[in-house]
């Protein structure tokens, strides 16, 4: 099974944060699957699409050579797993999606462009805060403004964010919808009731336009809470496990 994770502000495997969410996302399902955890890479060119993010994520499985795989996707993962599904139907067995749905709403659309205009702009201390702070809370906006000198020595330290920025540029754009194809998999898709970002009106939107896909909205879970509610691997576990 590939695990296409959430939106993280550093590209590659090798830093520690992507390390360590790997291991917390690997964990759960290690049991059931051999599970490789993937994150962007390293240099994305400005302006790549979400189809040609997808494209890549297609050549990693086919140089595994153990096609059809399972693919599971969470938030921006899933926005990524999505697209694959759709444009190399031949690769994907099973398609998991958690905390994720056919677009961006309009508000979590805006709230990604300010975070990658303020890295064009110089600013990731400004990008880092407007991340961390949105995600809590709703209308944070001014107090990521307060907050981003002390999100300054992060950005230091990560350097570079202008990966950060060419995903959630692509992810902007990407809509199930337009998909030159559409998702054959067997699909489950995962969403917490709080979910701000995915509202349930955008999360049945999905299931229709995934033709008998499986939804399941988890009570009193939000964006954050629901990967790692017991009740979710639950149901992942079941979904993988089950004839086909």
């Amino acid at each position: 099974m590939l695990y296409l994770g959430g939106l993280l502000p550093v590209a590659g495997v090798e830093a520690r944060l992507p390390r360590r969410a790997a291991g917390l996302a690997v964990r759960p399902f290690a049991g059931v699957r051999r599970v490789l955890y993937l994150n962007l890479r390293t240099g994305l060119p400005r302006g790549i699409t979400m189809a040609e993010i997808a494209a890549e994520h297609a050549e990693a499985i086919r140089a595994l050579g153990a096609e059809p795989v399972d693919v599971l996707g969470v938030s921006t993962g899933g926005s990524i797993a999505q697209q694959l599904a759709a444009d190399h139907p031949e690769l994907v067995r099973r398609l998991v999606l958690i905390g994720t749905g056919c677009r961006l709403d309009a508000k979590t659309r805006d709230l990604q462009a300010h975070v990658a205009a303020h890295i064009r702009a110089g600013r990731p201390d400004r990008a880092l805060s407007t991340l961390a702070v949105c995600v809590l809370f709703p209308n944070g906006e001014p107090l990521a403004r307060r907050l981003a000198p002390l999100a300054s020595p992060v950005a230091h330290r990560l350097g570079d964010l202008s990966d950060l920025a060419a995903t959630i540029e692509a992810e902007d754009r990407f809509d199930l919808a337009r998909a030159d194809g559409a998702v054959r998999a067997p699909t489950l898709i995962v969403a917490g009731a709080r979910d701000r970002f995915y509202p349930r009106p955008l999360l049945e939107e999905t299931r229709r336009l995934i033709p008998g896909s499986e939804l399941r909205v988890i009570p009193r879970r939000g964006h954050v809470t629901v990967t790692g509610d017991g009740r979710v691997n639950a149901m992942v576990h079941a979904f993988l496990l089950a004839p086909r």
